[in-house]
């Protein structure tokens, strides 16, 4: 089974097939389009539904427990979701706003866990803590 960071936009995103050396990639991952609708259609209000590739350590691994029990992987995390913030900060319109939502993939109809509003702009990543089924509006 594998995890999905879907992320939600105002805006339609032209996918890129081939593979590339961005820290951040949006595209169709690990879902299928029913997925995708069940997200958009349960925890999302924009109408666009892609996921994200990161390079890194997946976001969802910077949580509280891995801060103290594996400061490695949440150090490593932290840096995934800076690059994730740097790219959203270029890619969303100033004022717009995206929203992600992550969970291992055939879980994407149950309720989310924990949801965060987040602001690119006075954002403190040492104060978010990212787990699976968190639902996260980003406002640049």
């Amino acid at each position: 089974m594998s995890m999905a960071t879907y992320i939600g936009f105002n805006f339609p995103v032209e996918i890129q097939d081939d593979y590339t050396e961005n820290e951040v990639d949006i595209n169709y991952f690990f879902s299928v389009k029913e997925n995708r609708q069940i997200v958009q259609a349960k925890h999302f209000t924009t109408p666009y539904v892609y996921e994200i590739e990161t390079k890194g350590e997946p976001i969802w691994q910077m949580h509280n427990e891995n801060k103290v029990y594996s400061p490695h992987n949440y150090e490593k995390a932290k840096r995934t979701f800076h690059h994730v913030c740097d790219f959203l900060k270029k890619f969303l319109p100033k004022g717009d706003y995206c929203e992600i939502y992550i969970c291992w993939i055939g879980e994407e109809g149950e309720e989310h866990e924990k949801k965060l509003a987040l602001l690119l702009d006075q954002l403190s990543v040492d104060e978010v803590a990212i787990v699976e089924k968190c639902l996260m509006m980003v406002r640049n």
